[in-house]
């Protein structure tokens, strides 16, 4: 209901929707196309990471930090294509942009209380490829509400955002954290609105599990001190992020 309400507000906030000139859903047919367009609403996100520091000479490990980080989104913005194959089922496409700040929770710390690892801001693109369905359900003003379900596998080329890395209290590294490929598996509930003949809005909750992490491994030079004295450090990250995030988009029948 919670959800419900928020689509309706939203929708009533804008303007009265339009008289339909047909029966809603008629673009839920098979062999009906649409191209949607979609922003982020809210994420209750986070990743499991971990950073690991070793002994250049002897592969040791010196710092072996497990870290829970808050993804906090900022701003996100997509697009796509659905095609119905059956009658109220389609199988969509996408691509997105995700911008999220950070925050390590219980962060590690130096014996002199500073954090031991400090990320930047996140900007991350992926691809999704999925399906949605309506059941044959309808709510409200002649059926113009419906609920869906949906399934998406998404491919995240990589991951790029700066760290401050602090071996010590008095020794900062900043480095890029250039994580690998990896996939996610997406499960989405939501509703429709068919707002006029040809546009349907649409409210989604995705719940969204890394099928892999993301991984990389740099080596941090000391600043000011000459690698053939003191060789730089190898540094593995690794980057594994699960949760929800909602968002709101509008498809445009053609």
């Amino acid at each position: 209901m919670l959800v419900l309400g928020a689509l309706m507000a939203s929708l009533g906030a804008c303007a009265a929707p339009p008289a339909l000139e047909r029966p809603p859903w008629q673009g839920n047919k098979a062999g009906s196309n649409a191209w949607t367009g979609k922003f982020g609403l809210f994420t209750f996100y986070e990743a499991d990471s971990t950073l690991t520091v070793s002994s250049p000479s002897t592969g040791e490990a010196l710092i072996e930090a497990p870290l829970k980080t808050e993804m906090i989104g900022r701003f996100g913005l997509g697009g796509g294509y659905q095609r119905f194959i059956r009658d109220d089922l389609a199988l969509v496409v996408g691509v997105e942009g995700r911008y999220t700040e950070p925050v390590v929770v219980d962060s590690p710390q130096t014996k002199g209380g500073q954090d031991l690892f400090v990320p930047e801001d996140v900007l991350q693109s992926q691809v999704s490829i999925g399906a949605r369905w309506w059941p044959p359900v309808r709510w409200a003003q002649s059926g113009r509400l419906r609920p869906f379900v949906g399934l998406d596998l998404n491919f995240i080329p990589g991951t790029k955002f700066d760290v401050l890395a602090r071996l010590n209290d008095s020794i900062e590294i900043p480095f890029e954290f250039s994580g690998s490929e990896y996939w996610s598996l997406g499960l989405a509930l939501g509703l429709s609105y068919q707002w006029s003949d040809d546009i349907v809005v649409h409210l989604t909750v995705s719940h969204e599990t890394a099928l892999n992490e993301s991984m990389d491994t740099t080596h941090l030079a000391i600043p000011g001190v000459d690698p053939d004295f003191v060789p730089p450090y190898p540094t593995t990250t690794t980057v594994e992020p699960s949760g929800f995030i909602g968002f709101m988009s509008v498809s445009w029948g053609f």
